[in-house]
């Protein structure tokens, strides 16, 4: 018995497999470990504090925006919700101030007891009930002032006021201030000195690079903003012009020119020009001297 089984393993030592069989048994022992062994995905310690970095990261820009948004929030609430008081209000004219009132701030002169004009609050509806329940003579939209603004003149029939000024800047919530200035307790120079330079704190300017041009009252002549007055008459009105040069006058007489249908002009010298009204009831003679601007009035019909 002992020799059959040794010519059995004789046999068995004879059956050598190919290298091709080889192969293809390695690889199902391999695919069979693979299939019993559980799976284990490894991530590099790297790229675990990159993602928490970008996470950090990603949480302290939104709460920066968040921060530079509440802050806003806080600067248009404390001009909309309490009203506005004199530390959030500035001008350029030098010889007047702001005083509290019982519903937002009243404007004088120094050393002057009456109100010149005021500033307050007002909703949508209650700016619509102004203009339509006072004697509005003159509209007109103020785009390129410091903020935008709508102006109304008012025909007012008091011994020492002739017109009020009315001037709405829009506010967030369908609200505005309402700024009103009296003629002649402040000459038209004045008012619209007041603002064109007019700074609000939480509202963020206009800054208009060129020069401004306004009527004063119901007239049709421009004049610049930015005019300190000398000396005021019925004939004549001489303003000290603070960005006044040649060049300066120069466009502004262009300006005056360019008024289709309202005034030609009569004479002209180098510094000086005289413009007739298209109905001939108003001429009127501009002259500068350095920055001293004189207005003369002649009325041939009256």
């Amino acid at each position: 018995m002992s020799n059959h089984y040794d010519d059995q393993w004789k046999l068995l030592q004879k059956l050598k497999p190919t290298n091709e069989e080889k192969e293809i048994t390695r690889m199902r022992i391999w695919q069979t470990i693979q299939a019993s062994s559980p799976k284990i995905t490894r991530t590099s310690p790297f790229f675990s504090w990159k993602n928490l970095l970008a996470t950090c990261l990603f949480f302290l820009i939104c709460g920066g925006f968040w921060l530079i948004f509440q802050q806003e929030n806080k600067v248009q609430h404390s001009v909309t919700e309490k009203g506005i008081n004199s530390n959030q209000i500035s001008w350029k004219l030098e010889d007047t101030y702001s005083k509290k009132s019982n519903d937002g701030l009243a404007f004088y002169r120094k050393n002057q007891t009456e109100k010149v004009g005021s500033v307050h609050e007002v909703t949508e509806e209650k700016r619509k009930e102004i203009i339509q329940n006072h004697a509005m003579f003159v509209e007109e939209q103020m785009e390129n002032f410091p903020y935008p603004t709508s102006m109304y003149i008012e025909h007012v029939k008091q011994m020492n006021v002739a017109l009020r000024y009315h001037f709405f800047i829009p506010l967030e919530n369908q609200k505005y201030f309402h700024f009103t200035f009296d003629y002649p307790k402040l000459e038209y120079a004045e008012i619209f000195t007041v603002i064109s330079t007019l700074r609000i704190k939480g509202m963020e300017p206009n800054n208009y690079p060129k020069q401004l041009y306004v009527n004063h009252g119901y007239g049709k002549m421009l004049f610049p903003i930015n005019l300190q007055p000398i000396s005021i008459s019925a004939n004549k009105e001489v303003y000290n012009w603070e960005s006044g040069s040649t060049e300066a006058f120069n466009a502004y007489i262009k300006k005056i020119t360019e008024q289709k249908g309202l005034w030609k002009k009569k004479s002209t010298t180098k510094d000086s020009h005289t413009f007739e009204s298209a109905d001939g009831n108003e001429i009127i003679t501009i002259t500068i001297k350095g920055k001293t601007i004189t207005y003369e009035f002649i009325y041939p019909n009256r």
